[in-house]
Order: C-alpha cells, then structure tokens, then sequence
C-alpha cells in the first residue's frame, strides 16, 4: 500500500471529523487539540549557516532538519534506518547501490524532487570545492558517482567496496537540494535561503534574535505536530534559562549543569536529560612525542583517572565512563572493560618505561566548546599530577583548537569529542590509519590495519560486528587513547512540552514536538 493509499485510508476511516480538521488553518487545528500555535526552543548561539550542506554543527544541522531532508533517516529512539526521501534500496554488488525514490514530492519552491535532485546534491556536497560536512561522513576517495536509472530511481556507484552507503544517506549533512533553485550556487555559499522538501519552510532568519519555520502545508507526509518553530538565540546560559522561568520560551538548549537544580525546583518545569554518543576522551599524540609511544606510558595515563569522580562530581552523576573508542549505543559498540582507577598501577607502569622521576606532557583543551570542559581538563591534569605527570594545560578557542586538532598540530595529548557521523564504529577506528587524512595521532599496528580495511569493505553483518569487536578489543589494549565519558545532554522545558527529543547522535529532533496548553 502506497503512502497516498494509507493517507486516504486514515482520512475514510477518521469520517467527516477528519475532513472537517484537514479544512481548517493549522493554528485552528492546533487550538483545537489543545495545543500552541508555537514552540519557542532556545538556542545558546547563531545558525552557522543556511547552506544545506556547509554547517559543522549539529545545533545548526537539527534546525535545518525541520525543511531540509535526507534519502533515509533514523529512528528518534532506536536509530535504525527508515525510509524518507528513499522508500526502498538495495545492494546490487560491493560498488553499486540502488536507491527507490518517493514520488509527489516537491520542494518549497515547487520543484519536483527526483533522480536529479539526488544527482546534484550528493555532487555539491562531495566532488564540489565546497568545505562540506559531508566529505567526512563521506570521503571523496570512495569515488561516489550517481547513475539516474530513471526518474525515480538512482544507482551510486563506489571506486571502493562500501557496506555503509545508507548509513551515509542517513547522515544529516547528506541534505538534498533543489538543483534549479541552487543552479548556480553549487560551487558557491548559499546565504539568504533553506529550500527543501521538509515539513516546516523557513520563513525568517534574524541573527542574534531568532529562526522561524512554518508548518509545510503540502508536506509529503503527516503534518508536523504544531504549526510553527521559533528558534531563539539566546547565548547567555542563565537568560535561557530566565526566560524559559518567564515562560517566554518553552525549551532551552544546552542546559548548562550549574542551573540544572534551579530548573528542577521552578514550579511547572522539567529537566529532559539523555546520555549523548559523543565519546570523549584524550588524544595521545604517540607518533611525536616519544613517550606516548611506549604502550606503558599511555596504559599508565589511563590507570591514573578516577572517571567515576569526575562524572559524579562535575557532571552530577549525568553520564558514563568510556572505555573504547566507540559509544555504547552505536552499533556493533563492545564494552571492552574497564581500565579503572589504579594509581599505584600507573606509578609502577611509568616506571618500568624509565619516567620514575616524572614525566612533562602538555594537554590542550577548549575554552568553549563543553560545559565544565576546563574544569574537567584541570581534574585530568590533576590526576596525572598525583601519578608523577608534569601537566601543563593550554586552552584555546574552538575555532582555533578544532582547526589544529584535525590537523594533527598537537603534540603530546588534546582532549577531544567525536560524534559518530554514520553510526558504525568505522568512523571512528578509521583515525587510526595512516592513510587517514585528519586526527593521525597515532598509528594503529599493522595487523589492525589489515583488519580495519577489511572491515570497510566486508558488507555481512555477522563478520563485521566479529572484526569490530576484535578492533575495538585491541583499540583498547593498545590505549591508543585515554579513554573517558560519555556525558548527558541536557534540557529544560516546560512541564506541558511533549514529543520534544534528541535522537543518540544529538540531533535534536522537533516535528512531533508541541506545548499543551
């Protein structure tokens, strides 16, 4: 049955009360189901951009997500693979994928989305001189090339054996565009428009004040559950939260931890907090700085954290120790086991790898980019203080500290935060290659690396979730890292708000959110 049939079947089964609410204006349904006209969420900063393409956050990606889509998505809670723009695709062999495109859709600006769109989307966003977040969910080196079989169907073609095709589709930087309204945009910067075929429309952008997305009254699928989206931009932590006390804004993002307990004491307001899937932990720079290339040296630094202290103290329990290079709720994630809080351990591990009188390392941390990042910088250096390593904390803007971070332009270590842009372990352990082009702090052994590139290309899940297991396993006992947390994502919002989410990998997703009222 069709996504039209199953339209009209709810519309004859619902009778004349579902005609009578399809009749009225969106406000007048949403009044009528005792809901707001609006939501108002509160953002902590600007949109980078409105190119569908060029943003690096997920703040921007998930305001853009309520009118710019991808082929497929994922569940909000399970995060499985769903249908969207795509309703079918296939395998056809280890280079060639085939994708079923959704008919009687159109963009914002009427266009009809199909093949080309498909086409001219994944071109802007890969072969394009663009600096795009989708040249690193999807490296251009994999040679992607989109064959348009019909209107209605495309193949992706890949130089290299890729298992992870739809799951790069589903990434929210995979956004498609409309080809003729961006004609002559595609090698450029869109900046005044958001065309899409999503279920709001942009309507106004104002820097410093706010985004406001209109409910898409010829969407493709179920209307959104209230009629408009207010983006405020609100940067200081406790004026969102004044606000949302005010009742002038009904959701805050980024609930900093120190205004958490105010929020749970302010009659008619709730606290939504999530584990979030960024994994964080410190970078060891092992193919510059000698020291951190003795494994003893970096076991030792992993022996001398006391995780559990700093999750309970700093992030008030709201969080979990890592202990790989994965998330727990990516899939094919292992738990490899703890390494623990064993100082005694790091002292003697030092000293067998000749550091018994100390060892000077410096650690670079961001300024701004995590709530209680310095601080949580400042306990790890405290830590590696007691066990005999001379810290020396540096700390940068994010701008700056990304840019050099990617680059590989730290030495000796750098605390960092990867969200996994495919939800597959493979976007992570791949930075442990050589030939990887970004993050090469350290250089995985030569059978790991065979076993990582087999696992690019191995497309049956039983053998893939073995060798992640196993790369993971050594990943692990290698320490190529010092492993660390997993921390909550936080939220404040009034007690009437429903179906407001985040999905594991951050995004923040809004169509089924609305306010009682």
């Amino acid at each position: 049955m069709t996504d039209r049939d199953a339209m009209s079947r709810r519309t004859m089964l619902l009778g004349g009360a579902a005609l009578a609410g399809a009749a009225l204006p969106s406000g007048q349904r949403a009044a009528a189901a005792g809901r707001a006209e609006a939501i108002t969420v509160a953002l902590p900063g600007n949109l980078e951009t409105l190119d569908p393409h060029q943003f690096r956050s997920i703040l921007t990606g998930s305001v853009l997500a309520c009118a710019v889509e991808t082929l497929l998505t994922r569940d909000v809670a399970t995060m499985e693979l769903k249908p969207s723009l795509a309703t079918a695709w296939r395998n056809l062999d280890p280079l060639t994928w085939e994708f079923t495109l959704r008919q009687g859709v159109k963009f914002h600006n009427g266009e009809v989305f199909d093949a080309r769109s498909v086409k001219f989307s994944i071109e802007r966003i890969i072969d394009s001189p663009l600096n795009t977040l989708g040249k690193t969910v999807w490296p251009p080196s994999f040679g992607q090339s989109v064959e348009i079989v019909d209107p209605y169907t495309v193949r992706i073609h890949t130089r290299l054996p890729d298992p992870l095709v739809p799951n790069r589709l589903a990434a929210e930087s995979l956004n498609m565009a409309p080809p003729k309204a961006l004609a002559e945009m595609k090698d450029k910067y869109v900046s005044n428009s958001l065309i899409g075929t999503g279920p709001y429309k942009f309507a106004e952008y104002t820097i410093g004040r706010q985004v406001v997305m209109q409910a898409n009254p010829d969407y493709w699928g179920e209307q959104p559950a209230t009629p408009k989206v207010v983006w405020a931009i609100i940067a200081d932590p406790a004026t969102r939260v004044a606000a949302l006390q005010r009742g002038t804004t009904d959701v805050v993002v980024n609930l900093t931890y120190a205004l958490i307990a105010g929020v749970k004491q302010s009659a008619g307001l709730a606290v939504y907090s999530v584990l979030g899937s960024i994994i964080q932990g410190i970078l060891l720079n092992a193919n510059q700085t000698p020291a951190l290339h003795d494994l003893r040296v970096r076991q030792a630094l992993n022996y001398a954290i006391d995780r559990d202290a700093i999750i309970n103290n700093l992030f008030l329990g709201l969080g979990k120790a890592a202990n790989g290079v994965v998330a727990s709720q990516v899939e094919y994630a292992i738990d490899p086991g703890s390494y623990g809080y064993h100082p005694d351990k790091a002292r003697a591990l030092l000293a067998q790898a000749g550091f018994k009188d100390g060892l000077e390392l410096t650690l670079w941390q961001s300024n701004d980019r995590y709530d209680l990042g310095v601080e949580a910088a400042q306990a790890i250096a405290g830590f590696f203080e007691d066990v005999g390593v001379h810290t020396n904390l540096q700390l940068l803007d994010w701008g700056q500290f990304n840019a050099r971070a990617g680059r590989t332009q730290f030495k000796d270590a750098l605390h960092y935060g990867f969200v996994n842009g495919v939800w597959d372990p493979d976007y992570v352990m791949q930075r442990v290659l050589p030939s990887y082009p970004t993050f090469r702090y350290y250089d995985a052994p030569e059978a790991l690396q065979k076993d990582l590139q087999r696992y690019s290309s191995t497309f049956d899940k039983a053998e893939r979730a073995k060798i992640a297991a196993a790369s993971q396993q050594t990943l692990h006992d290698q320490a190529c890292w010092v492993f660390l947390y997993q921390t909550n994502e936080n939220f404040g919002m009034k007690q009437g708000v429903q179906g407001f989410r985040m999905r594991p990998d951050h995004m923040i997703v809004v169509r089924d959110a609305y306010v009682e009222v």
